[in-house]
């Protein structure tokens, strides 16, 4: 378990040695450099600066004696003085930093000319020589200038000599970095060449079994769970190569459970979905056919006849493969509660509720549409039977209720002697009564007529403004009576709609007795007809209490009545103005907020314009 950490030890440890070689043999050569820069600034630097400045106070002092010849005398007497003690500074530093060999003797040469030099010049600045002028200038040129000159050249001696040793330490000090540059450089390619032997041993030492547990894991990673690595090592390379065996053994059975656990929940949803009573079609996302269960086969034909194939295929009903595609594409259930469609099965026509719904994974991506065909024909039948029944009653109860309205006329005109006060209000409230229930018979004969298209609507152009002014009129009168303001509102030059005439102004006639009801004293009820997108929408609406959500679904549904609300019909005239409405090919909608009233409204094609 240790060796492979033993290996990396030993080879990182040895690549550590080698740099640390290097780095120790740089900062040798730099620090030895530095002290060859340092002696020679040492040693030779500070009697090459003493020559110079000997040499510029000497000619300072030769300039001194040009200016008592001149006649400065007290100016170049102090000017003598200062540079004589400067000579004499850089002659004590020169003195005591002797170099080379013989700058001993050229030191000393110069101390004895620099002597020789000063007591001749102080005779001249003393007076002692005779001749007045043109004896100093004879004795300026005959002795004291080439005093000064020797002097001169035995401070050149001493520059020269030190300069000479400058330059011969410069070049030795040149040398040593070129061999400190060409050893480092050596250095630096045996200890890379070193780092490079190791570095390819770790390599084939490591990298080999790692590149063969990749290779496997990557197999293993795509799905081939047979493989084993067979790496017979006791590293950790080795542990690591058990460790994937086993793993590999552990997903084999993994997936042989999963598998199984897969088939049987396959098969329970197949034989669920064949054990179903109703017809179910499964489409993907492209509209074409997954499965359908055995109840379907019965109306579409075998299963494998229709397996892939497009929707429109399968069945002649536009209405199914229509609700696929839209549940596919809008990605929400598509059909509603009243699509029906009618199917052959075998000999008999059958009606089916339609409901297409999409499917997804937990991801969300829309896997298709389920449609589930419900077998409605009993009831279908029991709805016709119960029109016709309802019809049939209303039908032969108008014979009895009219006689009855004629006799209750007839006696509250006296036909049969003067009826007392107790009388005349008794048949006052049959009268009320009888003419309630022929209203009620007459709504539920029309709506029976209207839902078994006994009476089709006379289709002729309509003006808007004229439908929604005559049901305004049928109105009027209740809601003056209540306090109402009853409003009409269009728009100028609406176009026309081909609707009955009749039974349009019947169904808003509905519509606003219904708001005329319910408002409060001194509400408003608003009628009106306005462009739409595809045609002329009516809309009326009210400021009353509004309809509680939970009776919104059905307040279109026959006898259905708000608890509460104002009484006065039989729960007829929604259901009459829907199915009015629905008869023009418009759809009635409710838009209610409880305590802020209702909104009814619906939209005609107008004429020339086809619905979409």
């Amino acid at each position: 378990m240790r060796n492979l950490r033993k290996q990396l030890l030993a080879s990182h440890s040895a690549i550590a040695v080698l740099m640390l070689a290097v780095i120790v043999a740089g900062i040798a050569a730099i620090f030895h450099l530095g002290g060859t820069i340092d002696r020679i600034l040492e040693n030779n630097y500070r009697s090459v600066v003493a020559a110079q400045t000997m040499k510029e106070a000497l000619e300072r002092m030769d300039g001194s004696a040009t200016f008592w010849l001149a006649g400065r005398r007290v100016d170049a007497a102090d000017r003598f003085a200062t540079n004589g003690r400067r000579f004499g500074e850089a002659l004590h530093v020169e003195l005591n930093n002797i170099t080379e060999p013989g700058e001993r003797s050229m030191a000393d040469a110069t101390a004895r000319r620099f002597d020789e030099y000063e007591a001749r010049a102080r005779r001249l600045f003393a007076g002692m020589v005779p001749g007045g002028n043109a004896g100093a200038s004879a004795y300026y040129v005959r002795v004291l200038n080439p005093a000064f000159l020797a002097v001169r050249e035995r401070v050149n001696d001493i520059h020269s000599l030190n300069q000479t040793a400058i330059l011969r330490a410069d070049d030795r000090a040149k040398r040593e970095a070129r061999l400190a540059s060409w050893a480092g450089i050596v250095a630096v390619l045996v200890a890379a060449v070193l780092a490079l032997v190791f570095g390819l041993r770790m390599v084939g030492s490591t990298l080999a079994p790692l590149l063969t547990l990749t290779r496997q894991a990557e197999e293993i990673g795509a799905g081939h769970l047979n493989q084993r690595i067979d790496l017979h090592r006791s590293d950790e390379m080795g542990t690591l190569a058990e460790a994937l065996n086993k793993m590999t053994e552990r997903l084999r059975e993994a997936r042989s459970e999963e598998a199984a656990r897969l088939h049987r929940a396959e098969r329970m949803s197949d034989e669920a979905l064949d054990s179903l009573y109703d017809p179910v079609l499964v489409c993907d996302a492209e509209g074409r056919v997954v499965q359908i269960n055995r109840a379907a086969e019965g109306l579409f034909g075998a299963e494998s006849n229709w397996t892939g194939a497009a929707i429109e295929d399968v069945t002649s009903e536009s209405g199914i493969s229509r609700a696929i595609r839209e549940a596919v594409r809008q990605e929400q259930t598509s059909a509603s509660e009243d699509e029906y469609v009618n199917l052959h099965c075998g000999s008999d026509q059958r009606v089916y509720r339609l409901r297409v719904t999409p499917m997804r994974d937990d991801n969300q991506p829309l896997l298709g549409a389920v449609a589930v065909l419900e077998d409605v024909t009993h009831l279908r039948e029991l709805d016709r039977l119960k029109a016709e029944f309802i019809g049939v009653a209303s039908h032969e109860l108008r014979t009895p209720v009219t006689s009855l309205m004629l006799s209750v006329q007839l006696l509250s005109e006296g036909a049969a002697g003067e009826l007392s006060a107790t009388q005349a209000e008794i048949v006052d409230a049959q009268k009320h009564d009888l003419k309630r229930l022929d209203r009620t018979m007459r709504d539920l004969l029309d709506l029976t007529r209207l839902e078994t298209g006994i009476k089709p609507p006379d289709l002729t152009p309509q003006q808007p403004a004229a439908l929604v002014g005559s049901a305004v009129e049928a109105v009027a009168a209740t809601a003056a009576a209540k306090g109402l303001a009853l409003t009409v509102e269009h728009e100028s030059s609406l176009p026309a709609v081909s609707a009955d005439e009749a039974q349009l102004v019947r169904a808003l006639t509905n519509l606003l007795d219904n708001a005329v009801r319910h408002t409060p004293d001194g509400g408003r009820v608003t009628a009106s007809a306005a462009r739409a997108e595809q045609g002329v929408r009516f809309s009326v609406s009210d400021t009353g209490p509004g309809i509680p959500q939970e009776y919104q679904s059905r307040i279109f549904d026959r006898f259905v009545q708000v608890p509460g609300s104002t009484r006065g019909g039989a729960g007829l005239g929604l259901s009459i103005a829907q199915s009015i409405v629905a008869s023009h090919g418009g759809s009635l909608s409710l838009h209610s907020d409880p305590g802020r009233g209702c909104l009814f409204q619906f939209t005609l094609p107008a004429i020339g314009v086809e619905r979409t």
